[in-house]
């Protein structure tokens, strides 16, 4: 039987594939923003070419139609979330921004030492908001222990669910689906759990949204939050879903235009749901081309794609398990179209994930706003492939072999960096007794130094040098290995003096090494100009920053 989905011809929807700078690209970036079909970006164009005006307030035909786009979107964006109604849905910037209002809203009736229920799988998105509400609050956060499932998983365990609320439980917000590892969470189950008790459930749904159909009734949740770039809609813009006895109870979040009915000098009286929740003027352009982007995706087959989706996260997974040089910490059982790994032994994943980006290949590296997710597993930065309905199986051939490619280049750089301290010595330094022959002797250290493109980060600069100069910190079991670059022979020889003090310490060794007193003894202090003297304390500085 043919397959009905067409991920080529799906793909050609999308004009940034179809630039020629693109031809070879390999977007496996989605988990972070997917990309957008033709007319979600035509849509937000004629937005501005055509009926540009603001909402609600004006009675001019622009407005008048401008108005009647936003509402055509919430009862589209109600159809899509399966909500019982249109006021059912308040338009938001994101997810983050609607789980900060609900964080806000629902902590605000809350006693001091009231619970909230949550896990070590959030997003920071929802972990944040709620760690802020409960500081102000005096409420107390709980977590939910991981799966008894053998291996680095970080699934949060859902059976017997009760047994992890108290009598003091309010909320319970929960992702639907990790962005860090891809893994879903049954919050239907929880939902059902929580039928008789005094708490609400909030879930995360922004992974969910892009490739499954979403019925809020079904899931039984209280409030539902996603966002429109996560499913081939525009940045700017999201949904919050929230049952209607229970959005009537809430406060505001922001107050200004829109979001009243009447205003007094010293009072106001607050506009129905959803509107009370919707300050000052939204971005108007970005529902717009929500709005086609719902009806983009009302013309797909949904069931098909997914499909699609399941079969390339099998199929990657399977791919990146026969590569020994790396280590798999994600699953292909109920995933959201994520793979996740680190390389093993000396390479970074940093510099695999820059050594891939030199080959057009786009993955993410870093804790995926998961941190504690990420750091309960040990592994610390890792890198993220994630799948979407335009992905083919090309894509993921393409990245296995750019990741052989990425692994050997990458793995012979660390070699070389390795080795180039190999023949200083602080003691050789010593032996040139006088200034000039010790400063020529700094510049062949510089000379040693090679140059190391992939450091060459935001996140690595090296602030405060004369010249520009990069320094990246990489822990290795319990000792600290560093790289450094600079585009200046003299901060090169400097860098490599640091170098050969710091390298391979544990933070105990750090914490105790006499560093001024040793750049003092060589005359570093005494002879070098003080720009120069201050780059070496940058360095400094940027290496022992813990």
């Amino acid at each position: 039987m043919p397959h009905r989905f067409k991920p080529e011809e799906f793909k050609r929807l999308f004009p940034l594939f179809r630039r020629a700078e693109n031809q070879g690209l390999v977007y496996l970036d989605s988990a972070a923003t997917s990309q957008r079909p033709e007319c979600v970006i035509q849509a937000v164009t004629d937005f501005y070419s055509a009926s540009n005006a603001n909402t609600h307030r004006s009675s001019h035909r622009l407005a008048r139609a401008a108005t009647a786009m936003v509402e055509r979107t919430r009862i589209a964006s109600a159809e899509f979330l399966g909500a019982s109604e249109a006021s059912e849905i308040v338009f938001s910037r994101g997810t983050t921004e609607a789980l900060n209002f609900l964080a806000s809203s629902l902590c605000s009736s809350l006693d001091p030492g009231d619970e909230i229920l949550l896990s070590r799988a959030e997003h920071h998105a929802n972990l944040v908001p709620w760690q802020m509400a409960a500081e102000r609050y005096q409420l107390k956060l709980k977590f939910l222990p991981e799966s008894l499932i053998p291996g680095p998983n970080g699934i949060p365990q859902t059976e017997n669910f009760l047994e992890y609320l108290s009598d003091k439980t309010r909320i319970v917000s929960l992702t639907a689906g990790s962005n860090a590892l891809g893994f879903s969470v049954d919050v239907a189950s929880v939902a059902a759990q929580l039928q008789s008790m005094p708490c609400c459930l909030v879930v995360d749904g922004a992974q969910l949204a892009a490739h499954q159909s979403i019925d809020v009734k079904l899931l039984g949740c209280d409030f539902f939050v996603c966002s429109a770039h996560k499913f081939y809609g525009p940045t700017g813009v999201g949904l919050l879903y929230g049952r209607r006895e229970l959005l009537e109870t809430l406060p505001p979040w922001q107050g200004g235009g829109e979001m009243i009915s009447n205003v007094g000098l010293n009072a106001s009286e607050w506009a129905n749901i959803p509107q009370r929740f919707e300050a000052g003027t939204a971005s108007l352009s970005s529902i717009a081309g929500l709005e086609a982007a719902l009806n983009f995706l009302s013309e797909c087959d949904r069931e098909a794609m997914y499909d699609h989706e399941q079969e390339l996260t099998q199929y990657l997974h399977s791919e990146l398990m026969k590569i020994q040089e790396i280590e798999l910490l994600s699953r292909p059982e109920g995933n959201l179209g994520i793979a996740t790994f680190v390389p093993r032994g000396e390479v970074s994943a940093t510099d695999l994930g820059h050594g891939l980006d030199e080959q057009d290949v786009a993955v993410r590296v870093g804790h995926h706003c998961a941190q504690p997710l990420i750091d309960a597993l040990g592994k610390g930065p890792t890198l993220r492939a994630s799948v979407l309905a335009y992905n083919t199986r090309a894509d993921i051939d393409a990245l296995i072999v750019g990741l052989k490619l990425a692994l050997g280049a990458v793995a012979s750089a660390v070699s070389n960096a390795d080795n180039e301290l190999a023949a200083l010595s602080i003691e050789d330094l010593r032996a040139h007794n006088d200034w000039q022959s010790r400063y020529r002797q700094l510049l062949k250290w510089g000379s040693a130094i090679q140059s190391k493109p992939m450091i060459r980060t935001e996140l690595n600069r090296v602030n405060g040098c004369e010249a520009d100069t990069w320094l990246q910190r990489e822990r290795r079991g319990e000792h600290y290995v560093f790289r450094l670059d600079s585009d200046s022979r003299v901060v090169r020889g400097l860098g490599a003096l640091l170098l050969v003090l710091i390298q391979n310490k544990t933070e105990e060794e750090l914490e105790h090494l006499d560093i001024e007193g040793v750049f003092s003894s060589l005359g570093l202090k005494q002879h070098l100009s003080p720009s120069r003297s201050n780059g070496f304390y940058a360095m400094v500085k940027k290496a022992l920053s813990f």
